[in-house]
């Protein structure tokens, strides 16, 4: 007999047609005897067991006749794992990590927390898989995993097994998905069998069932039971596959404590047909073959419903991209502009942006003067005027006049697809009551089987007759969908609605944590200040000055701004620049060795004392709420200037308002402590810090977290990207640097503290509908779990309650308070 062999993986045989039936082999060959590949063992079978009788000869003979009828046409859903394997889908679309590559799939079909619990089961059922995270809202699977031990066409043929589909990338904003397309067909058929159903209820009802042996009522029923295998087999299919499949695992895992959500409705849903099925049969007993087909039918519409609902809800922040153009108007050598797709402008490209359209990348204007509207990425409603010079954005829109803009910064290196990417590769951490809602959702199932058990128990000696009617109604009526959608969903609309409003949330964690924040550290410049400060006053050499700003010119702080401004950078070339964060910086320019920053770190710079008269201007200047900053040429000290950086106007009233709410607010800056102090007393900050380092700010909120407090930390600079991340919240603010962005946990676009307030408040009010929702929930199930235990719900009234639920729970996370707008 000849024996078949499975080979290990080779790549270069994958794409190789089978020796017998053409197909591609894929990543796992079956060997003939004689050695050659085919795509499965039932193949190489077939070849071996033709080639031993003799007609193999005969066989490749009519494939070179008709080469073409062997090959089957691939389904859509077979491209598509395909092009999981392509080598440009791996090379745009996945990223390298430690351990192998980190690629981003979106999955159609899950719909719930045990949705999750299934697809992050990839690590431990996929050998090459080492990481996988599900974020629900968005259906997008980050995946970690090792190319030369698995394929990313393996995943997703792995999570097919349970009715899932992964694709390389999602449909446009504002599209139904393949997932919401075909179960909206689902819905249809189902609905039109149901309705057909209840026609044929309704004469039985009327007294048609009055004998069921009677002709007409028996061909009533069995028309019934015609209409109702294809609503269970085709409508209920989903349902099974699932419960199915999660049954297989637990079988595995030896453990039932991660059983589907749709576990349950399986159970219900074959109880209820199979009993009525054999009434049909026997012609005895009552028939609910109507509670069936519209209980289907209306599992099915809050299915969809869901689907909707959470595509709409996270789409909010992928509608950042769609602020930015696909084409541009790019200038050629000749001056004139043609218009080219987005991908052809790189940095350093000139781009025409006429009135009332986009502007298409991050640059600065070379010529015209116009009034740019911004509100899409800082929420500031007055439009802002641009001259030569001025910094653009992408996703503003040019409002009066023609532009130039030398760009910059295209694609996802702008402010906006970094925004993007900051919102999509930060970490997917569930709250805390989210991974408690999982855990209780898994926890209910059992209850659920445990309690089914129970009440079949109870009513085979009580009722014999009505238990399946009761027990099917248990199992329906007591679906925990509605608590395992509630906190998903209501987070999810929530992060949608505050993305819409300018607040960016990179983790559904951030969103809990807000609401436990007791204590604000702020930072001063760009945060509370306007953070265009101005050399409000000079002392010394005018010559040192403008050395000090054309070294200045090399530096991105709000201070170096002001030299430029105030006095241009020709002063000479400039070398050999080192900046120290928080403190100032130092270089060589025009051949003269330069130190510029806080009057204290410049003294550790030179032997030479601090001149009386340079100490006493300084100290007058902190007295007058100015920044001051002293300058050491060649190693003497030759003057300084006073910065000014005004309040902003609502700084005082937000800080009052965070303290009514009883959270603390401290104060933590890198400026003079005479500032700081002359700012704190200004906006009635009683804990403030100045002159302090970055290191020196992650400290003091370190130290603030071991008193037991839960801290943000609110910023825009680098030298505040340290405390950040220290924080239990960090929030940086618009206009504020990719360091700050980076380490921070929420992102408003508008500068300053205004929308911090608003965030709190947002915050507070998504977590009160969490808890809501789940009180409605577990309310609603425990009083179902009773009726349906006592023998007070019929199968058709729990199908109607069943899915009222899922639509009551969606209902409310959709409509909840937080992050509306307020009307003026």
């Amino acid at each position: 007999m000849t024996t078949t062999v499975l080979s290990p993986p080779r790549d270069a045989e994958a794409d190789a047609p089978c020796a017998h039936c053409a197909l591609p082999v894929g990543p796992r060959p079956a060997r003939t005897a004689a050695g050659e590949a085919c795509c499965c063992t039932g193949c190489a079978v077939v070849r071996d067991a033709l080639a031993e009788a003799g007609f193999q000869a005969t066989v490749d003979r009519l494939r070179e006749v008709a080469p073409g009828r062997r090959e089957r046409p691939q389904t859509p859903e077979a491209l598509a794992l395909a092009e999981l394997d392509h080598a440009a889908f791996l090379e745009s679309s996945t990223r390298p990590v430690d351990g192998g590559r980190e690629a981003d799939l979106f999955v159609d079909g899950v719909h719930c927390a045990a949705c999750v619990w299934v697809v992050e089961r990839l690590p431990h059922e996929m050998p090459g898989v080492t990481a996988a995270r599900l974020d629900l809202p968005r259906a997008r699977l980050t995946l970690t995993f090792d190319p030369e031990r698995v394929r990313l066409s393996e995943v997703g043929r792995w999570l097919a097994r349970f009715g899932y589909a992964a694709r390389p990338s999602r449909p446009e904003a504002g599209t139904a998905t393949d997932a919401e397309r075909a179960l909206l067909v689902r819905m249809g058929i189902a609905w039109a069998l149901a309705g057909n159903v209840m026609l044929i209820a309704f004469a039985l009802y009327s007294g048609l069932d009055a004998d069921p042996t009677a002709p007409l009522a028996s061909a009533a029923r069995w028309l019934s039971l015609a209409l109702i295998v294809p609503a269970v087999g085709y409508g209920a299919a989903p349902f099974f596959l699932r419960a199915w499949a999660s049954a297989q695992a637990a079988w595995r895992a030896r453990s039932v404590r991660h059983l589907h959500l749709d576990t349950p409705i399986a159970l219900g849903i074959a109880v209820g047909a199979g009993q009525s099925a054999w009434a049909t049969v026997t012609g005895r007993g009552e028939v609910w073959f109507d509670s069936v087909a519209v209980l289907i039918a209306a599992l099915l519409t809050a299915r969809w419903l869901q689907l909707r609902s959470r595509r709409r809800a996270g789409e909010a922040s992928e509608r950042l991209l769609a602020l930015v153009p696909r084409v541009a108007r790019r200038v050629g050598p000749d001056g004139t502009a043609s218009a080219v797709d987005l991908g052809e402008i790189r940095p350093g490209d000139l781009v025409e942006v006429p009135p009332g359209e986009v502007v298409p990348v991050d640059g600065a204007v070379e010529t015209g003067a116009s009034r740019l509207d911004r509100a899409a990425l800082t929420g500031e409603a007055r439009p802002e005027p641009v001259r030569p010079g001025d910094a653009v954005e992408a996703g503003t829109t040019n409002l009066t006049a023609p532009l130039r803009v030398r760009a910059v910064a295209v694609g996802e290196a702008t402010r906006v697809g970094r925004l993007l990417a900051w919102v999509e590769r930060g970490e997917v951490r569930r709250a805390p009551v989210v991974l408690w809602a999982d855990r209780l959702g898994g926890a209910f199932v059992l209850a659920v089987l445990a309690l089914a058990a129970a009440t079949a128990a109870l009513w085979a000696v009580l009722d014999p007759a009505q238990m399946p009617s009761h027990l099917a109604a248990l199992l329906v009526i007591t679906c925990p969908c509605a608590l395992g959608m509630a906190t998903p969903l209501a987070l999810s609309v929530a992060s949608g609605r505050a993305a819409r409003a300018g607040v960016f949330v990179k983790s559904e964690e951030a969103v809990q944590r807000l609401t436990e924040v007791d204590t604000v550290v702020l930072d001063k410049t760009g945060t509370l200040t306007e953070g265009r400060m101005d050399l409000a006053e000079t002392h010394g050499s005018e010559a040192a000055i403008d050395l000090a700003a054309a070294l200045e010119a090399h530096a991105t702080h709000p201070v170096a701004d002001a030299f430029v401004r105030a006095r241009g950078a020709g002063a000479g070339p400039v070398t050999c620049v080192e900046a120290e964060a928080g403190a100032g910086i130092r270089g060589v320019v025009a051949g003269h060795a330069v130190v510029v920053g806080r009057p204290d770190w410049v003294a550790g710079q030179t032997p030479s004392p601090l001149p009386a008269d340079l100490r006493h201007a300084f100290r007058g200047a902190a007295e007058r709420g100015r920044t001051p900053v002293a300058i050491v040429v060649d190693g003497a000290w030759a003057g300084g200037v006073g910065v000014g950086d005004r309040l902003r106007p609502e700084a005082a009233a937000l800080v009052r308002r965070l303290q009514a709410d009883g959270t603390a607010v401290h104060l933590l800056s890198g400026d003079d402590p005479a500032v700081v102090a002359a700012v704190a007393r200004e906006l009635g900050i009683a804990e403030a810090h100045g002159g302090v380092s970055p290191e020196a700010k992650r400290d003091r909120i370190a130290a603030l977290q071991a008193e037991g407090r839960v801290v943000a930390m609110v910023g825009d600079g680098v030298n505040d990207a340290a405390a950040l991340r220290q924080a239990d919240v960090g929030v940086a603010v618009g206009g504020g640097s990719t360091a700050a962005l980076v380490a921070a946990d929420v992102f408003l676009t508008r500068p300053g503290i205004g929308a911090l307030v608003e965030t709190l408040d947002g915050a507070g009010q998504a977590m009160q509908t969490v808890r809501r929702l789940l009180a409605l929930s577990l309310a609603y199930n425990v009083l179902g779990a009773s009726a349906a235990l006592a023998g007070l719900v019929t199968p058709l009234v729990a199908a109607a309650a069943m899915p009222v639920s899922s639509l009551a729970v969606v209902g409310l996370a959709l409509t909840q308070p937080s992050f509306r707008r307020r009307r003026p």
